[in-house]
């Protein structure tokens, strides 16, 4: 009786500790400035509505988006050719059916450098005018929850 008891006891105290260890996992959403700019992140809102700036994307929208899944440049750090890069993605054209982006020059191993440049000032962003991507709206649902694109942000005056 006292060797179940015991037992039960461990059971309950490994249960706790995996459970413990599972929420400090647990990241809290990121909160942007509201006051100067819409940022949003949409990776951690894929199961729920769709973002609102990403709903009704307008001309002027940024996207932290996975470059090498939209782009059909090729991307390399060091002369050996990555597979997959993030970075930043601009709306140039805005129809009912259709969007026509533009990439940035530059481009990230880690979603983490494309989210910081979306963030961050702009100033150091530099545009590919000669890539025009088209994405359809009725995919985009689809692409923020693949994790293609991951966060957007409209800037104030916009």
């Amino acid at each position: 009786m006292i060797q179940l008891r015991r037992a039960r006891l461990l059971l309950a105290l490994l249960s706790l500790s995996v459970a413990v260890a599972m929420l400090a996992g647990c990241k809290p959403g990121a909160t942007g400035d509201a006051g100067r700019n819409a940022t949003a992140s949409t990776a951690a809102r894929s199961t729920g509505p769709l973002d609102p700036l990403l709903a009704e994307p307008q001309v002027g929208d940024l996207w932290a988006a996975e470059l090498s899944h939209f782009s059909g440049g090729e991307f390399s750090q060091n002369g050996k050719e990555r597979e997959t890069v993030y970075g930043l993605m601009k709306v140039i054209d805005a129809s009912p059916d259709d969007l026509v982006l533009v990439t940035e020059t530059g481009a990230w191993p880690k979603k983490q450098g494309a989210i910081n440049d979306l963030r961050g000032d702009l100033a150091d962003i530099e545009w590919d005018e000669n890539e025009k991507i088209t994405v359809r709206r009725s995919e985009i649902a689809g692409l923020v929850g693949e994790g293609r694109i991951v966060e957007a942000r409209r800037l104030a005056g916009d």
